[in-house]
């Protein structure tokens, strides 16, 4: 004999919507022998961030080039969701609050400093241009310039050893550029992108003597895009074991591919199991 069970978010029970709890209709479920649990399918919002204080990886920085010294930026990144993409346009933001551009004779903002993907060598790009010792004909400066440069130098772009988006990006070293010559560099490692790429979904009813932790129920891929709904249906029934006894309830928790809990922003979510028993 099987059951069905379903939980959707009015089962969750903590603000991180990562933990639901079923209740049993009579308060009281008795597991037999030889029972097993299997996950059925599962819909959940991709809505965790990748660039959190809990992550520790919310920094980066730059150099500016002024006079014959520079001018040291520290970004902090709020919480969020951040392709290399929008990790570059907060760059170019920081750079505009501080008046670190300049303006093209056709009316265009100039940076100098560019992060993007590079998906021919699976990396990502960093490219940086020598600020001129004055303004190119045509073109102007934003109000509160700083000094131009003695000599022609490229701003150089910084991650903190501790706290930063080295990882997402696949830089590694602290520091880059600030010469007097443009600069082109590939990431060292390949840019994670996102510190989740799986979901692992834990049973408080699992007995998997075999595994650890051993309430492991099933994991699954991350099939979608930020914002979209992951879907997951096994390909074939993943019949796990049951510690027998008696219960009123039991407990489902998503973590991440390395065992850390998910922070789930939308809660959103609906999760099938099956319980057999002999």
């Amino acid at each position: 004999m099987s059951n069905s069970l379903i939980l959707n978010s009015s089962n969750i029970i903590n603000n991180n919507n990562n933990t639901l709890e079923y209740k049993f209709i009579n308060g009281n479920f008795k597991v037999n022998d030889n029972s097993s649990i299997s996950l059925s399918s599962i819909v959940i919002p991709y809505s965790w961030f990748n660039v959190t204080t809990e992550y520790n990886n919310t920094r980066m920085a730059y150099r500016w080039p002024t006079g014959g010294t520079f001018i040291d930026v520290s970004i902090t990144l709020p919480d969020g969701f951040y392709t290399v993409n929008d990790l570059n346009d907060f760059l170019h933001l920081t750079m505009l609050n501080n008046n670190h551009y300049l303006i093209n004779d056709v009316g265009e903002n100039v940076y100098y400093i560019e992060l993007s993907y590079n998906v021919t060598y699976y990396a990502c790009q960093l490219v940086g241009f020598t600020v001129p010792t004055s303004l190119p004909t045509g073109w102007t400066a934003p109000a509160g310039f700083p000094a131009f440069p003695t000599v022609a130098t490229s701003p150089a772009f910084g991650l903190p050893f501790s706290g930063s988006v080295r990882d997402i990006l696949g830089f590694q070293l602290i520091l880059y550029g600030g010469t007097t010559s443009n600069y082109s560099r590939l990431s060292e490692t390949v840019p994670k992108g996102s510190t989740v790429n799986s979901i692992v979904v834990r049973c408080s009813l699992v007995n998997n003597a075999i595994a650890s932790p051993t309430d492991i129920i099933d994991s699954f891929p991350i099939n979608t895009t930020f914002g979209s709904n992951i879907n997951y249906v096994p390909n074939f029934e993943k019949w796990i074991k049951i510690r027998p006894g008696n219960y009123s309830s039991f407990t489902i928790t998503l973590y991440d591919q390395d065992l850390n809990i998910l922070k789930v922003l939308d809660p959103n979510m609906l999760i099938t199991l099956m319980i057999k028993q002999e």
